[in-house]
């Protein structure tokens, strides 16, 4: 009987794509027949569990009179961030760090860190006032 109950659970493991167990020995107890098999080892995970959630959008306006130079990394010139620069007016969508968070500079024409903000992964929105040199962050408009 332990023959037939061992071919059949390879042909149903083959028939699902597995392979099959690897025979069992003689001095194999009743009980090791009996027990519930673990799942393999070699099946994927779920895609789902490997998968990071889902990022906030971060944006940044611009309420400066004039074209804003910005750097979004931890330090200005560190060559880690990306350098940009948000015209008068203008929203623009700010790229985040693999953990949701970014630091964001407002810096002068030569790349020098003037303002910044560090925007956490609950933040939304960024915006430089109409004075130029006071950046914030919230998760509000």
């Amino acid at each position: 009987m332990k023959g037939s109950l061992g071919a059949l659970a390879a042909l149903v493991l083959a028939a699902c794509g597995g392979s099959a167990p690897p025979a069992a020995s003689p001095a194999a107890s009743s009980d090791a027949a009996s027990a519930p098999s673990a799942p393999a080892a070699s099946s994927p995970p779920s895609s789902t569990a490997d998968a990071p959630a889902p990022q906030r959008p971060l944006d940044l306006a611009n309420n400066c009179p004039h074209d804003v130079h910005v750097y979004y990394g931890d330090q200005p010139g560190d060559g880690k961030g990306q350098a940009a620069t948000v015209t008068t007016g203008a929203t623009t969508p700010i790229p985040r760090g693999a953990d949701g968070t970014v630091v964001v500079w407002v810096t002068d024409d030569k790349g020098a860190g003037l303002a910044s903000v560090h925007v956490t992964k609950h933040m939304r929105h960024v915006k430089i006032d109409a004075s130029c040199g006071r950046i914030d962050a919230d998760s509000t408009r």
